[in-house]
């Protein structure tokens, strides 16, 4: 009432409204509490990462429900967990508020996996050359004996300085790896990554190849930024494919990026992996409904997208040239699951890969991407990461405990953006960061 009265007065007075110049900010278009369009879900039961997609109708429902029970199922050595593996199900790494990380694991983020693959191509010329022995992933737990590695990290201070001329200390990890079977090559190369969480990734497969290869074109043609998508082997077909999902977009559907996990993370057998008459650990009906659920994960709402400070941070997200990569908003084509079909949203991803400069590769190539190389993760669901896993893990590493050092790891084509946002004014900088965690 008071605003009102303030606002009446001033117009009847004929000066200035009183309201202040954030108040005034106008919101850009793609600003919304609901990232995932229709498919957006409240946080409820106290799992904003695994609600159902909202306008799935009664029959996908019953799909999601019949997928979420593999999902959230710890597999005993008798139903095929291992011999070698990083977790007995995947809520051991997707934690979702339900499983969360304890205080003595602080320090290593939840869901950290070690890829290693020896420099060169593998025998089809294209997809990672694995480590005898070891394969393409070092595993920590086993059913028999002793596992493939002992894996422990440690962390180094690293200090950044900044455009303004101000120092932060950053954090660098390094793995202690003690490995039970053979030694490890010399020349290995080695990523150790964290899990990411799992929302949006059906609309996220959905958006049309033709819409991702026009923004490699656009980004070109822009002249900032070049990103590109990976070109990844279809493991059935043999062809090569656009690469969308993993760290590197090393995987081309849900649906391979759910039987890589099974199979490197868990040491399941999917329904192709075995021979005619034998039983896999998941049957052709429990993988379809658990990847029907992959598929389906609802991005949770966004909150404080109508305060005058997010609305603002949404604004110099944009001048800043953050969205140049983290595309604000996507289309999705027709999907054989309806809700999905033609959605518009807003994911904050690009998908495709970008050079980020040294301080962040791994040197380890994946198929088309260098080592430099890492897709531009989404950000929807960025603000109730630490709420949702209960560890402060940002980066293909975790080594950002905050969004804010995030940034401060970006390089290559993210300098430009980085440098402005260090640029920015103590207000303008909080305002970014308070936009970034109402997603």
């Amino acid at each position: 009432m008071r605003r009102f009265l303030a606002a009446f007065l001033a117009a009847a007075l004929g000066v200035a409204g009183c309201g202040s110049a954030e108040d005034r900010v106008e919101a850009p278009g793609f600003l919304t509490d609901r990232n995932g369009g229709p498919t957006t879900a409240r946080a409820l039961r106290g799992r904003p990462y695994n609600q159902s997609a909202r306008n799935l109708d009664n029959r996908g429902l019953a799909r999601f429900a019949a997928g979420a029970e593999p999902f959230d199922r710890f597999f005993l050595e008798a139903e095929g967990v291992g011999p070698d593996h990083d977790g007995t199900g995947c809520l051991s790494c997707h934690l979702d508020g339900t499983e969360v990380s304890t205080s003595a694991d602080r320090d290593r983020p939840p869901g950290l996996i070690v890829r290693i693959s020896l420099p060169g191509t593998d025998t089809d010329g294209r997809s990672q050359r694995p480590v005898p022995v070891y394969g393409l992933q070092l595993t920590p737990e086993s059913t028999h004996g002793d596992p493939e590695a002992s894996i422990d990290l440690r962390w180094s201070a690293v200090g950044h300085r900044r455009a303004d001329g101000s120092v932060v200390e950053l954090r660098r990890p390094n793995l202690e790896m003690e490995p039970r079977r053979g030694e490890l090559p010399d020349e290995m190369l080695v990523s150790p990554r964290v899990t990411p969480p799992m929302i949006g990734l059906g609309l996220l497969e959905a958006i049309p190849e033709g819409s991702l290869r026009a923004a490699v074109a656009a980004q070109s043609n822009a002249g900032e930024v070049s990103g590109r998508l990976n070109e990844v082997v279809d493991g059935d077909t043999g062809e090569t494919v656009a690469g969308r999902f993993g760290w590197k977009a090393g995987q081309y559907s849900v649906e391979s990026q759910t039987l890589a996990a099974l199979h490197g993370d868990l040491g399941l057998s999917g329904p192709d992996d075995v021979a005619p008459g034998e039983r896999s650990d998941l049957t052709r009906e429990e993988l379809d409904e658990l990847v029907f659920y992959n598929r389906t994960i609802a991005v949770p709402i966004s909150r404080g997208t109508e305060r005058p400070m997010v609305r603002r941070g949404a604004s110099l997200f944009e001048s800043t040239g953050c969205s140049a990569c983290h595309s604000p908003t996507q289309k999705s084509g027709p999907d054989e699951i309806g809700a999905l079909s033609n959605v518009t949203f807003h994911p904050y991803t690009d998908l495709l890969l970008h050079d980020m400069g040294e301080r962040l590769a791994d040197g380890r190539p994946e198929f088309s991407a260098s080592g430099n190389e890492w897709r531009t993760p989404p950000l929807w669901g960025l603000g109730r990461r630490v709420e949702v896993t209960g560890a402060e893990a940002f980066l293909h590493d975790g080594r950002a405990r905050t969004p804010e050092e995030a940034i401060y790891w970006h390089d290559g084509e993210a300098r430009a953006a980085r440098h402005r946002f260090e640029l920015l004014g103590d207000a303008d900088a909080q305002a970014l960061l308070a936009f970034l965690d109402s997603l």
